[in-house]
């Protein structure tokens, strides 16, 4: 289903054939962030982003997903992990993934863009503010988010780009919609800026939202700063509920797309019950309340004219997803929908890569039907 209005013009779509594996990757090196002492991860090591060089003025900022810790035990456990340290890091990485294609008709947008793929090591979708080390069970650990994302920007040198999209899956998903607006202060007016979550719409589920108490309690990661100061008048008492999105994107002013499965494998495992899970009709009930969601929290407003692309597979980012180029609505795909949405409503005039002269574009590609494989 659509949401009535039409595409623009002067963007050609080609179907999505199979592509060269060389065509879908991008090559990238790492770039080590140790000259800012505040950007470490939990185990005190250096933050670090992997770095594919394209336009030098148009930057894809990637934020890695990984779950958060939600304790000092959690947080601990985690520091000796991927996702809590660089230590073991390689020097380059390819990036296989679909955001990052190297195709234009697979990415007509971000394809050309210069690609920062960056680490998520801090377990506190890179918000933490917490100057001082905490010591746990002799461990020291470092709850320095924020301090990672502002050292991207900086090292990036983003306030002298022409366009930046904020982008993340997961965790980085999460971070992108419940911190775009605090980014985007960042940076000058100058600089075109926009979001792209995928996986990244959760629900407000009590049992599960009251775990991210720790990310932004000040006896935890203290990250709070970057969340909308709107959304914390609106839940003074629970501002956890500003890390999901069911709750922010409403005070969302940045404009983003959204990626999103009804169906979303990591939402069934922590936000539905085994029995809610295992039940089809109480899956199919979340799935349409995600999407209800979707449409009244985030696409509702006019200004900014946010975007969405709401698929039915089971996957969650990337994982489970077989053939991309099955995921299509009205024969467009998830970054293909994104580059039509954001020729019209997320760059300004004179940087815009494609003209058209139509001032009501689409917004919403949304699929029918039940769960599928991918």
């Amino acid at each position: 289903m659509s949401d009535g209005d039409v595409e623009p013009v002067g963007l050609s779509i080609e179907p999505y054939r199979t592509l060269s594996h060389a065509a879908t990757t991008a090559n990238a090196t790492a770039r080590s962030l140790e000259s800012y002492p505040l950007a470490k991860c939990l185990d005190g090591t250096p933050a670090r982003y992997y770095l594919s060089k394209g336009d030098a003025k148009r930057v894809f900022v990637f934020f890695e997903g990984g779950g958060f810790c939600r304790n000092l035990t959690a947080c601990r456990q985690r520091a000796s992990s991927y996702l809590g340290s660089t230590a073991r890091d390689p020097s380059s990485l390819v990036l296989d993934r679909p955001y990052f294609s190297r195709s234009p008709i697979a990415s007509p947008l971000l394809s050309s863009f210069t690609f920062a793929f960056v680490r998520y090591c801090d377990g506190g979708y890179f918000s933490g503010e917490r100057l001082d080390p905490v010591e746990h069970n002799g461990t020291r650990l470092y709850f320095h988010g924020s301090w990672i994302t502002k050292a991207v920007f900086a090292d990036l040198q983003l306030h002298a780009m022409t366009d930046v999209i904020i982008g993340g899956c997961s965790a980085g998903g999460i971070h992108v919609l419940a911190h775009l607006d605090a980014m985007r202060a960042m940076l000058p007016s100058t600089v075109a800026l926009s979001g792209f979550a995928d996986s990244g719409f959760y629900m407000d589920v009590t049992f599960f939202t009251g775990f991210k108490r720790f990310v932004v309690s000040p006896a935890g990661h203290n990250a709070s700063r970057l969340l909308s100061s709107s959304c914390i008048a609106a839940f003074s008492s629970e501002t956890e509920k500003c890390l999901i999105a069911q709750r922010n994107a409403l005070f969302l002013k940045t404009p983003t797309f959204v990626w999103q499965s009804r169906y979303d494998l990591d939402q069934r495992s922590c936000e539905m019950s085994s029995d809610c899970a295992a039940t089809p009709d109480c899956v199919n009930a979340y799935a349409q309340n995600l999407s209800s969601a979707i449409h009244t929290q985030l696409l509702a407003r006019r200004q900014p004219r946010h975007g969405a692309f709401i698929d039915v597979c089971a996957r969650h980012c990337d994982d489970n997803v077989r053939q991309p180029q099955s995921i299509a609505v009205d024969g467009v795909t998830p970054l293909q929908a994104f580059a039509l949405w954001h020729s019209a409503h997320a760059t300004h005039t004179r940087t815009r890569t494609w003209t058209h002269t139509q001032t009501h574009t689409r917004t919403l590609w949304e699929a029918s039907g039940g769960e599928v494989r991918c």
